[in-house]
């Protein structure tokens, strides 16, 4: 599978013309993906489903999505609905990266339509295959437990259909990857690397229980972290170092753990600075070996 790399850039109101530009800078230098986290219940965040159309109307190759959209907060069929929009006004630059929310506390109280987070992994599950159907040109009648429709077309059908990734990490969610995602996006904050074997183990049994190939899940590691010569190295829930420490960690991700595909998030310093590092050097090392 091709190998792609992307970054995570902030979607701060204080922070859109940072946003622009680091999307601007990142399709240059060759980047893959642009994505943008999902959080309208914090108040300092714009939207993001509102920011992709504007970032996908300043570029012209780069592909676009929420890292990750919070399946409580809208129904499948807006979902699918937008998505299908995107696709289609993109050219077929969107990807759809969906999970239940997080940190899960906050959706109940913004309104979310699951009180619980088992609730929210169940509905998921419905959803994902509930959407696809969505994205065909029958209109669809659904009677499940967590969604009812009647005659539902989302349309226009997009032509190729948005890949979905799904952001997870307990073996509910890493389940549910594999029974129905194209792509799996962690991110290392939230893990600790000696998980990943067995988390990559439970998508890849749900996958074949499926019937699908495991092998067809693309695997995207958002990397939290900081591009620095002056910091003290880590390599844990951030990865800390200079181009040359995050291209070997980078790499060890690839052949150990077996990601594919990186997401760089800057959690400090000038996003533009930190994407022009990323993809001139880091991305440049390991792509020229």
């Amino acid at each position: 599978m091709t190998a792609l790399y992307g970054a995570a850039l902030p979607a701060s109101a204080r922070r859109l013309p940072e946003l622009i530009e680091a999307t601007r800078i990142a399709e240059d230098l060759g980047a893959d993906l642009v994505t943008v986290s999902d959080h309208p219940y914090l108040p300092n965040e714009l939207d993001a489903w509102t920011l992709i159309p504007l970032l996908l109307a300043r570029t012209e190759r780069v592909r676009v999505s929420p890292n990750v959209t919070a399946l409580p907060l809208r129904t499948p069929t807006v979902i699918a609905k937008a998505a299908a929009t995107l696709q289609f006004t993109s050219g077929g630059r969107f990807v759809l990266g969906i999970g239940t929310g997080g940190p899960f506390e906050r959706i109940p109280v913004w309104g979310g339509t699951w009180p619980t987070h088992g609730e929210a992994i169940g509905a998921l599950d419905e959803a994902i295959p509930l959407i696809r159907r969505l994205w065909g040109t029958e209109p669809v009648d659904h009677e499940g437990r967590y969604y009812q429709l009647r005659g539902a077309v989302a349309g226009p059908a997009p032509k190729p259909a948005p890949p979905i990734w799904v952001g997870s990490f307990k073996p509910r969610m890493l389940a549910l990857t594999g029974r129905h995602a194209d792509g799996w996006l962690p991110t290392n904050a939230y893990l600790s690397l000696d998980e990943v074997p067995q988390m990559r183990r439970v998508i890849d049994d749900a996958a074949t229980a499926a019937g699908r190939d495991p092998s067809a899940i693309r695997r995207v590691f958002n990397v939290m972290g900081v591009i620095s010569e002056s910091e003290p190295e880590r390599n844990d829930q951030l990865l800390v170092g200079s181009a040359e420490f995050w291209a070997d960690a980078l790499i060890d991700y690839r052949e150990r753990l077996g990601f594919d595909s990186f997401v760089f998030w800057p959690v400090r310093g000038d996003t533009r600075s930190q994407v022009e590092l990323f993809f001139e050097k880091v991305v440049a090392m390991i792509i020229n070996g």
